[in-house]
């Protein structure tokens, strides 16, 4: 009997942590990879591996790369603060957009996805119609949508616009998937809220990590990092909403051994910084 009740007891201890994750915001917080999900659902944009369609899935396993997305700067922005999604499913390129037959619906449209890298043909040039815009839904404290609450604070996101062909920008994420294998829908209503799942910040500069060991998972409540470089100035811990809890400097040594006695149990981003740019793993505290 203490057996089943412990195992109970873990039980709606992992739900409620599960729960209480849900009802975070969960935020557009860099260019990085991303896992982007529906609020509310437990779907995310995915590449469908038999069609090549996109459309929304219950989420799969780990960091499955059907459902793992890059967000950056677009390469070739007709504007500031565009931005390209794309991903690398299969070794394939792919580049979240609007077809050009599609286009004549908008604002409501149906994304989907091109076997090509983003189109870069000079600036003020729209012609790919896969350039987008992060943006802000009013939501409450928990991340939910409240048209009296107060919007991201910085430059988190929490919406997704995509623009047409001549600039319009009036087609955004509002069309809520109701089950596994919907369309992925944007239209001109209401702004509903994108969770964004964050994989990996990303680093443009070279950051050579050969020689680096990270322990994962960490269950001794110390995180243990080996095989440091003079190049790796800082190392920083944060929680998958992009928030950092521990932030140590390295002063040239080798070996560096933080205590994470005060995290919760669940999955962090180790970000390791250095004149050379950074690199960002994901580890498991147990």
């Amino acid at each position: 009997m203490k057996k089943i009740t412990l195992k109970f007891s873990a039980f709606l201890l992992f739900a409620l942590f599960a729960i209480q994750a849900q009802a975070q915001p969960i935020l557009w917080c860099g260019d990085g990879t991303y896992k982007i999900g529906a609020r509310g659902t437990n779907l995310f944009m995915t590449i469908n591996g038999s069609t090549g369609e996109l459309e929304w899935a219950t989420e799969l396993p780990g960091d499955d790369p059907t459902q793992v997305w890059s967000i950056v700067g677009h390469r070739s922005p007709a504007s500031a603060g565009l931005m390209e999604i794309t991903s690398n499913a299969g070794g394939i390129d792919w580049t979240m957009c609007m077809s050009v037959a599609e286009s004549a619906n908008y604002p409501d449209v149906t994304l989907t996805v091109e076997q090509r890298l983003p189109e870069s043909n000079g600036a003020g040039d729209w012609s790919g119609l896969d350039q987008f815009q992060r943006r802000k839904a009013k939501v409450d404290a928990n991340g939910d949508p409240d048209s009296n609450g107060a919007n991201p604070s910085g430059p988190k996101n929490n919406a997704l616009f995509i623009q047409l062909a001549d600039g319009v920008t009036n087609s955004r994420y509002g069309v809520i998937p109701s089950a596994a294998g919907d369309p992925v829908q944007f239209d001109s209503g209401g702004i509903d809220v994108i969770d964004y799942h964050l994989v990996a910040l990303l680093s443009t500069a070279d950051f050579d990590t050969s020689s680096i060991f990270i322990s994962n998972p960490v269950n001794n409540n110390e995180l243990s990092i080996k095989g440091l470089t003079a190049n790796v100035k800082q190392v920083s811990v944060y929680s998958l909403l992009g928030k950092e809890v521990i932030s140590r400097e390295v002063n040239e040594r080798s070996e560096l051994n933080i205590d994470v006695s005060a995290l919760s149990t669940g999955m962090y981003l180790v970000k390791m910084q250095g004149d050379n740019g950074s690199y960002t793993k994901k580890i498991v505290k147990q």
